[in-house]
């Protein structure tokens, strides 16, 4: 029995099957290995693709989805199959079309000879939001050309290819054609041995040849940027893997600088000059200087940067006016104006409302078209007609005639249909596909493949991988010549990784990720300790100290989060529903989930340098921690376990931080944070613990929790085999040269970092933020117990012991701020 079922041509035109049913002859190959491999062997090789996409970590981010944000990508294992003789028709048509627009693009930003000569209605382009007149007319005309181009295709019930959309402001999914291919190449030989299709191998290189040729002032290693709003945007994966695949460096707004009319790299040593800058960040957000002053996408000065020649620019700020489709409906009149030539790839057939014979054709006919804005920035809103009812089109009628000039209606068009893997059946599904082409010198150059995105049902129109549908990898048939320079996607050009050339804004959030998990994992054993403390008073016959040594331990915990009153405050308030509160409480600064929700922000900013563990342990985490949260009731006990299991997914985490990320890649600033963060905690600790005066039974109690909220009560034990003694563990915690935690250790160590860090002058002489810890360290050498602890018989507070660890706290609060000033923000630069 056929894996295929019947056939069922429920489409004007399927991509394998003929109108009777019968396999086109270039889908015969394919569509015989399916029947041999049968349903069971197919479904093998998509839990494979599966596995690979996942291992790889290649996701998309779903807006607003309750699941979570970041969703795994995914690929049909039926590729979709094309003859080459129809490629090279294809490729003619977007080559042309590429063309045209780039003409487009350079006449509406300067001579405007489209507009005056009647070609184009001025209203279609001046009240389109990607129409950016900052950027009209610079005098070096070379700077409006379009580079990188992308289209979305799809064919019609004729069998003829139609564009359905432009994609030039900065089109997104090359990144993910490139996976497609990759990954079906791991069960090409498998699931289609006999199968020749054209490689794309040499259009990569030839585009990371393009990239360096257009970087300014033709520099033999330039330096090329790739702008990416960040990493919640959808296609970040995309940013990430495109930066190392073409060997560019990933970069936000906040890493740039514009100074002297050129475009620099904040890194730790300094600022590097940029050279080139593949762009993708809308036009509008580029520059809050000159464009959206609300921005924090962009840099400030960007624009007159590209006005005065000082950087390359892929694609030019202003070129997502060629996305309007209220253009469409005059782009043959276009194309005979400037080329004299007749479209090849024709178009959906459109209609702009902002003319009243278009305009009363689309509402006497709205119910057989599908209505869209011109303005994708206000959103993608797509109404058909078909499925509106009639008071829907009546508020629709009545939007569309308050301003018809934003509005065009189209013809709604089957797409071919492609058969589909899903759920264990194969169906079919509606297909676009997206194409990319570079510009080479004068000509555009099309890739041999492409971006196949499938509808998530047999009936929907709308391909969008945001309302669940899959991929596809597209094959071109043929053997085309291999590239024999060498494999691009096993040897790439090796980085300059040195410590000095890491952006400022991964320094920043490595810095920052050492500080939120270690801030994590102290308050959570505190908090842990305090909360079984508290639920073991009663265990005692006379439990007068330990009911105070509680009290002094919760104000220990306040005094730790800085979660103030907290337990200083004088309302009565119990102290469980305080400490359950610092365990819950998200919106409250201090707590255990405010660090959490702190950390979860470092670590998306720093997920491409982690290994696949650390994700994975990190979402979990994530996952069950949300859960726990969210819960109204629940015991004292269960509060207990989840915080135990924190405590297990935290550690493991940081251990995997270690393992994954080495020094040159910024390991150091880690590691920098994590001792700041330490030491801080531990003085915050020592200061609220140790610093009043207590009689002797008390102390001990204080003490004996000190070292067991510290995770040090054994190795303290390992050094004094006596009793516990307040100058023994002042001794053990701060001066202990051979214990890992003490504060000296700790101090020592990071004074041995700091000096590893780059300096402007390579000298003898302490940095600026040297020479606070400097200070904290000659301070522990020359100082001892026995004067810290000295005290008078009217005192109450071992002030000595205070201020020397008020002082030492300050001079690593100095140290944070000097490492800011010097290495993040380049305020002196």
């Amino acid at each position: 029995m056929s894996i295929f079922n019947s056939c069922k041509l429920e489409a004007p035109f399927d991509e394998m099957f003929d109108k009777e049913c019968n396999v086109k002859p270039h889908w015969k190959e394919i569509y015989d290995n399916l029947e041999r491999v049968g349903i069971k062997q197919l479904e093998q090789k998509q839990t494979e693709i599966d596995w690979r996409l996942e291992d790889n970590g290649v996701t998309y981010n779903i807006y607003n989805d309750p699941e979570g944000t970041n969703r795994r990508w995914n690929l049909d294992p039926i590729p979709f199959v094309l003859e080459n003789e129809e490629w090279e028709e294809i490729s003619k048509g977007l080559k042309q079309r590429a063309k045209l627009l780039n003409l487009i693009f350079k006449d509406l930003y300067t001579e405007q000879r489209l507009i005056k000569e009647g070609i184009i209605p001025a209203e279609i382009i001046f009240g389109h939001k990607g129409f950016i007149p900052e950027v009209f007319n610079f005098e070096n005309k070379d700077y409006y050309c379009m580079k990188y181009y992308a289209a979305d295709i799809s064919r019609g019930p004729n069998g003829k290819f139609w564009v359905i959309s432009d994609k030039t402001q900065s089109p997104s999914g090359l990144g993910y054609a490139i996976e497609n291919r990759l990954t079906m190449n791991s069960i090409l030989g498998d699931l289609y041995p006999k199968v020749e299709i054209l490689k794309i191998a040499k259009f990569i290189e030839d585009f990371k040849i393009m990239l360096k040729e257009n970087s300014s002032k033709n520099n033999e290693n330039p330096l090329i940027t790739l702008l990416t709003p960040g990493p919640h945007n959808e296609t970040y994966f995309e940013h990430s893997y495109l930066s190392s695949f073409l060997n560019l460096t990933l970069v936000q707004g906040e890493d740039l600088l514009e100074k002297n009319n050129q475009l620099w790299l904040k890194s730790l040593s300094g600022l590097k000059k940029v050279d080139a800058m593949i762009r993708r960040v809308d036009s509008a957000y580029c520059d809050p200087l000159e464009l959206r002053s609300d921005s924090q996408l962009g840099v400030a000065g960007l624009v007159n940067v590209v006005r005065k020649n000082n950087l390359s620019m892929i694609n030019p700020i202003g070129v997502g006016i060629l996305e309007n489709i209220g253009l469409n409906p005059f782009m043959k009149n276009i194309a005979k104006f400037l080329l004299n030539e007749e479209l090849i790839l024709p178009q959906i057939a459109t209609w702009w409302c902002g003319q009243k014979e278009e305009l009363d054709f689309v509402i006497k006919n709205i119910k057989t078209l599908m209505i869209k804005k011109i303005n994708r920035t206000d959103g993608i809103e797509i109404h058909i007609g078909s499925d509106l009812n009639d008071e829907e089109i009546a508020i629709l009628v009545k939007q569309i005639q308050k301003n018809p000039g934003y509005y065009v209606g189209q013809e709604i068009i089957d797409f071919s249909t492609i058969p589909s893997f899903n759920k264990g059946k194969i169906e079919p599904r509606n297909a676009v596909i997206r194409s990319f082409a570079y510009l080479d010198k004068n000509e555009f150059k099309v890739m041999p493949s492409g971006l196949v995105r499938v509808s998530a049902s047999k009936d929907s129109l709308v391909v969008s991988n945001q309302k669940g549908g899959t991929s596809k990898d597209l094959w071109i048939l043929g053997n085309n010549e291999e590239f024999t320079g060498f494999n691009i996607f096993k040897n790439r050009e090796s980085i300059d990784s040195r410590l000095e050339n890491i952006s400022t804004k991964r320094a920043e959030n490595l810095f920052w990720l050492g500080r939120y998990l270690n801030r994590a994992i102290t308050v959570a054993r505190m908090i842990r300790f305090n909360l079984k403390s508290m639920l073991n008073i009663n265990r005692y016959d006379d439990n007068t100290n330990a009911k105070k040594a509680t009290k002094i331990l919760n104000i220990s915990l306040t005094h730790l989060t800085m979660s103030y009153p907290g337990f200083l405050s004088e309302k009565e308030t119990k102290p469980i529903v305080e400490i359950i509160d610092l365990i819950q409480n998200s919106y409250r600064s201090g707590t255990l989930s405010f660090s959490l929700l702190m950390l979860s922000n470092i670590n998306t900013n720093v997920k491409n340098l982690l290994t696949m563990e650390a994700w994975r342990i990190f979402e979990k985490m994530q996952k069950e921690w949300t859960a726990y949260s969210k819960k109204q009731i629940i015991t004292n006990r269960e509060h207990i376990d989840e915080l135990d299991k924190l405590l297990i997914y935290l550690m493991a985490y940081k251990e995997l931080i270690d393992e994954s990320i080495f020094k040159e890649q910024g390991l150091i600033l880690y590691d920098i944070g994590c001792k700041i963060e330490i030491s801080q905690l531990l003085i915050s600790k020592l200061r609220s613990l140790l610093t009043n005066k207590l009689d002797m039974l008390l102390e001990y109690d204080v003490l004996d929790s000190l070292l067991n909220s510290y995770e040090s009560y054994n190795s303290y034990r390992a050094y004094y085999k006596s009793s516990l003694e307040m100058q023994n563990v002042l001794e053990f915690l701060l001066f202990n040269t051979k214990y890992p935690k003490s504060l000296i250790y700790i101090i020592e160590e990071l004074l041995s970092n700091l000096k590893d860090l780059p300096k402007e002058i390579k000298n003898s002489h302490l940095s600026s933020f040297e020479e606070p810890i400097f200070k904290s360290y000659s301070m522990l050498k020359l100082s001892n117990t026995k004067k810290l602890l000295e005290i008078q018989d009217d005192e109450f507070t071992y002030k000595k012991l205070d201020d020397f660890l008020a002082e030492i706290s300050n001079n690593l609060a100095q140290t944070s701020e000097e490492l800011t000033k010097t290495y993040f923000s380049h305020y002196n630069e």
